[in-house]
């Protein structure tokens, strides 16, 4: 999915998210964080922001998130999917989102070390729920997982 409105490179998505990142009111003692720890630690790294339809991100698999054969815990997988399909949802709402539910599924076995790249797709954007499916590819382009959610648009007071 590619047109003008495209954005290309972690830096520029980062940017372009930040206006609307700082525009969010939040309740006291709460400290957003961008990029969020989690895709810090997970390693993705923004490659395509397509607007309101699809993000896609890339990352290589550390050996410290191995299971006890030596391929990428499946908790892993769904956590980098659900902060792909999160960070879209975020810009598609243009403010919080929370998951509602999220459905994983384990195509083939991921090798520590290989690179994969996970896109998300917005299926449907309402007011108060989005609904966003996510596919992750081995180097080789062989699809290794997919996932749905639902993500609930977080309605938060203006002060």
């Amino acid at each position: 999915m590619s047109d003008d409105a495209t954005i290309r490179g972690h830096d520029r998505i980062a940017e372009h998210i930040t206006p609307i990142f700082r525009g969010i009111p939040t309740p006291p003692g709460v400290d957003l964080a961008l990029p969020p720890p989690s895709m810090k630690t997970l390693g993705l790294r923004f490659e395509e922001y397509v607007p309101a339809q699809s993000l896609t991100a890339t990352v290589t698999v550390s050996e410290e998130f191995g299971n006890v054969v030596g391929m990428l815990q499946g908790g892993l997988l769904s956590a980098m999917l659900d902060d792909v399909i999160g960070a879209l949802s975020f810009l598609t709402a243009r403010g919080l989102t929370t998951s509602l539910e999220l459905t994983t599924h384990f195509l083939r076995p991921v090798r520590l070390g290989e690179r994969l790249r996970l896109t998300a797709v917005v299926r449907k954007a309402g007011r108060t729920a989005i609904y966003v499916s996510a596919e992750a590819h081995n180097a080789d382009g062989k699809l290794v997982a997919t996932a749905m959610s639902a993500q609930h648009v977080v309605s938060m007071p203006t002060p």
